[in-house]
């Protein structure tokens, strides 16, 4: 009987944490307004935040956070108005959604004038460190996404065993890679802290920004970001993931590669899209694929991404998709405590049409922004 009884204390004991991953900000008062321009401190310089927060926002209720990286040139606000991320259809209902503002527009290239890597990823921990004292996170429900320079972004946090070890899987898009994962002797500079790392990942095959066979150091003569093959890139992650079974699927200019990885089943994903540009992917027309001029996308990428994140969290590996294609073949397709932060709103409404409205003043400013601070929009 005391045999049982410590038997049943210890694995009561064992399974308290599995109960407790609501974060510090759980049970505290916020202001409901959805969507607040803030600045935090890091590294000693004011960085800027667009944070939206579900309507009907519950103190009590541990909500999934999402980070979204802006493209080279761009701002939060022009990310959010992009993907619609925060839209009720999509994640603004039930998740909290985070848009970092990059300095000077860009995230780290590891090019000479570059935020250094480390000073963004020290921001990307304290952001999150301020996410969590301040609202109610589920722990193990935290994700990042981008596009372009913001993508690479993801990759680099993905490669991080320090900060990557916060977030439960990826989702860049149309991803600049720089730096190739690799130092100047050669050695690995990605470091993931656990096999496999979920990763979903958006590339067209018409992209002339980041084309998806790479791209060299110069464009006519002016000094570019160098760029892998994008093949190049996912073999890198097929290798560190550990994984097998590579399966594709085509539906017109579609190309669905899943991998089963450290035994995971669909732990990396990559669509490739033939006629597609350097856009968010979207059925409906948006900013980057109005600017790059090819059309919608036949893909969604914000459902597609969404659905993906739900299979994985922090602490677990993930569950099997349940219906994989059918033809296998293996390798790649031919921080600190912030300071308290100051904040501006930046939009709300509590019903659809105070959001449709929200998001065509968001558009505007969005574009307002961008312009005044002389930013070409969604370039490396």
């Amino acid at each position: 009987m005391v045999r049982l009884l410590t038997f049943l204390l210890v694995s009561a004991v064992s399974f308290l944490p599995c109960l407790a991953q609501g974060s510090a900000g759980c049970g505290k008062d916020v202001a409901a307004t959805s969507n607040r321009q803030f600045n935090i401190t890091s590294s000693n310089t004011g960085r800027g935040f667009l944070l939206h927060l579900p309507d009907g926002y519950d103190t009590n209720k541990q909500y999934p956070v999402i980070f979204g990286f802006h493209g080279s040139g761009s701002v939060g606000i022009y990310f959010e108005v992009d993907t619609k991320f925060s839209a009720p259809e999509w994640a603004g209902n039930d998740t909290i959604m985070v848009y970092p503002d990059a300095l000077n527009g860009t995230w780290a290239t590891g090019l000479p004038g570059s935020t250094p890597l480390e000073e963004d990823l020290i921001f990307v921990g304290d952001l999150l460190n301020y996410i969590r004292e301040t609202y109610c996170v589920d722990n193990e429900r935290v994700y990042a996404t981008g596009i372009s320079n913001g993508g690479g972004f993801v990759n680099r946090i993905a490669c991080s065993t320090t900060i990557g070890r916060n977030f439960a899987a990826f989702a860049p898009d149309s991803g600049a890679y720089t730096g190739f994962e690799k130092d100047s002797k050669g050695n690995s500079t990605c470091t993931p802290y656990k096999i496999p790392i979920p990763i979903i990942s958006f590339h067209g095959g018409n992209d002339s920004t980041v084309p998806y066979d790479g791209r060299n150091t110069s464009l006519n003569g002016t000094p570019i970001i160098a760029t892998p093959p994008i093949e190049y890139w996912l073999q890198g992650w097929v290798d560190r993931n550990n994984c097998t079974n590579m399966t594709e699927t085509t539906n017109g200019t579609v190309h669905h590669f899943t991998w089963t990885c450290a035994g995971i089943d669909a732990a990396m994903e990559h669509y490739k899209v033939d006629n597609m540009g350097h856009v968010w992917p979207s059925t409906e027309p948006n900013f980057s694929q109005t600017q790059d001029g090819k059309g919608v996308a036949p893909i969604e990428a914000d459902a597609l991404i969404l659905g993906f994140f739900d299979r994985f969290q922090v602490n677990t590996t993930g569950t099997s998709t349940g219906n994989p294609p059918s033809s296998t073949e293996s390798g790649a397709p031919s921080g600190t405590e912030s300071n308290a932060p100051s904040q501006t709103t930046a939009g709300g409404g509590g019903n659809a049409a105070g959001r449709v409205e929200a998001s065509i003043l968001g558009m505007g400013l969005a574009v307002m922004l961008v312009v005044l601070s002389g930013f070409k929009l969604i370039v490396i």
